[in-house]
């Protein structure tokens, strides 16, 4: 029965990141554990990435680390809402959400809030079966 949990809660995820994903000049949104895997989510079709694969999973796992510590100072300074970088080629996002750290990366020019807000309504929206 587990199983079959953990395959709902994989596609709960997924689905989520496909709605991310039709935003324009959305190139990436992932699904991250607290150990930096990615657990859901991908490049767009027609989007490679700047990185190869063994790069992109260091990344995540700095990126998850990031959050983490940061997340040290909630008590003084209140909650994440979302991090961004912006780099010389793309604008990358991680929102927390439930469990999960969702990275997004996307054009410079992309519309942050546009982003955070599609991020907040697509993964606060699942169901009861994602923790």
């Amino acid at each position: 029965m587990e199983n079959l949990t953990s395959a709902k809660k994989i596609q709960a995820l997924e689905d989520s990141c496909n709605k991310v994903l039709q935003l324009p000049k959305i190139r990436f949104v992932g699904v991250l554990d607290n150990m930096g895997n990615k657990i859901a989510g991908g490049f767009k079709k027609e989007i490679v990435s700047y990185l190869p694969d063994k790069d992109n999973r260091q990344m995540y796992v700095q990126l998850v680390l990031e959050y983490l510590m940061r997340k040290d100072f909630d008590d003084a300074l209140g909650s994440i809402d979302y991090i961004t970088s912006r780099r010389g080629k793309i604008t990358m996002i991680s929102v927390p959400t439930r469990e999960y750290l969702v990275l997004i990366t996307a054009e410079r020019d992309a519309n942050i809030e546009e982003i955070i807000h599609k991020v907040n309504t697509s993964f606060t929206m699942l169901p009861d079966i994602v923790p």
